[in-house]
């Protein structure tokens, strides 16, 4: 199994009879019911953030399993997509990705992995900082958009804590809160049809770009019908928005992020979705501990990881560790298959593109801009095809096919 699958992992599919469904239905993380207890809040940092740390004393089972996420730390044994896939050498080039691209480590790790990685310089803004620790999530609730277009470095030296409890439940353990502001507007009238086990994972592991005016972290949607990469790249032909121009053929690119969420709930939906399972489902297992208290795992790992989640997978699957093999071993076959020719088009459109009359260059880019988003949509979604096989098959057919257009007007 591919090692990226380590960080956000593979879920398990459909779910067919409404008995079963109920059967793997999660179990309630028990609250604090103790009345003094609840209004024992522990005291809030300097941007109103009540840390993980401050939180033990109230819930050591989900403090404990929270701190074991940092097993998953960048020496655990990380891929280096740029040797994993050598064609993005030359389909990142000109952009950040092309200067260092690893595995994900834990959310334990993400003010680390933002303050190490090789992409950001005296140029980049805070906006960067989005979803890598709940104090700049306090920071930009209370001083708006401004926040996003502060210094990265300025902002970053006074971050401490990376993601935790705000992140989910705001400073109220007993809730979930979708506490980034941007997504929440942008799941419009999706809120009441979407489970919120699965809004608060989405509000950071999903599709969005830096408004050019403003600097804002913004999804390119409103509601899980425009979820789509069809329906986003349209929104980001529409508004004429570009990450970088490619510097061999003249392409304005686009650099899909991390749509696990869209990828589940956009457009028609997977099939765990229609069956009522959350990200929280597969990902965070109910446990018992020694007292007899159900309470829900923080550790966050692939459901094959978790000897609780595969016996929930067992009651509708034979062996469903197989099944999600398949799945991955199809959809990172075509990967490389289509890395290979979307590099082979870049070559071929960057020797061609000085004869070519400005009608077909101006053809020829576009074909380049939404064959490597529709391809860079599927390899960057953290799950290799599981949380959504079809969908997954149905962008790199788009890719398939538009190269071969590409590639037949260059002939």
């Amino acid at each position: 199994m591919d090692k990226k699958v380590g960080l956000i992992g593979a879920v398990a599919a459909t779910v067919a009879l409404t008995a079963a469904l109920a059967a793997c239905a999660p179990q309630a993380n028990n609250p604090v019911t103790d009345e003094a207890a609840m209004n024992a809040v522990p005291a809030q940092d300097q941007f109103g953030v009540v840390v993980a740390e401050q939180w033990q004393g109230l819930y050591p089972n989900q403090y404990r399993t929270w701190l074991d996420n940092e097993a998953n730390s960048p020496e655990s044994g990380k891929d280096n997509y740029l040797e994993t896939y050598p064609q993005l050498a030359t389909m990142y080039k000109g952009y950040g990705f092309a200067k260092g691209y690893d595995e994900a480590a834990s959310h334990s790790y993400t003010l680390r992995s933002i303050a190490e990685t090789p992409r950001v310089n005296e140029k980049t803004l805070a906006n960067c900082i989005t979803c890598k620790t709940p104090q700049y999530t306090a920071m930009v609730q209370a001083e708006g958009d401004s926040a996003y277009a502060k210094p990265f470095g300025e902002v970053l030296a006074l971050m401490t804590e990376p993601v935790s409890c705000y992140n989910c439940h705001g400073n109220d353990p007993t809730q979930l809160e979708v506490t980034n502001g941007f997504y929440l507007n942008s799941l419009g009238n999706s809120v009441a049809t979407t489970p919120v086990e699965s809004q608060v994972c989405g509000q950071c592991h999903n599709e969005y770009y830096f408004n050019p005016q403003t600097k804002a972290t913004t999804n390119p949607y409103v509601g899980t019908e425009a979820m789509t990469a069809e329906a986003i790249l349209a929104y980001y032909d529409g508004i004429g928005f570009m990450d970088w121009e490619h510097p061999d053929t003249g392409a304005p690119l686009l650099k899909a992020q991390h749509p696990e969420f869209e990828t589940i709930y956009g457009g028609a939906g997977s099939r765990m979705a229609a069956a009522g399972f959350s990200c929280a489902d597969c990902h965070m297992a109910t446990e018992t501990d020694e007292a007899g208290t159900k309470y829900a795992s923080h550790y966050l790992v692939s459901p094959l990881e978790s000897e609780a989640q595969q016996e929930k997978c067992a009651m509708c699957h034979d062996d469903i560790a197989a099944e999600v093999r398949q799945w991955q071993e199809g959809v990172t076959r075509r990967e490389h298959e289509i890395a290979a020719q979307i590099e082979l088009y870049i070559q071929q459109l960057a020797a061609a593109k000085d004869s070519l009359d400005a009608a077909t260059l101006e053809q020829a880019q576009q074909i380049h801009r939404h064959a490597q988003f529709y391809w860079d949509y599927v390899m960057v979604e953290n799950s290799e095809g599981a949380h959504n096989p079809e969908a997954c098959h149905q962008n790199l057919d788009k890719a398939e096919e538009l190269l071969a257009e590409g590639f037949a007007l260059l002939a």
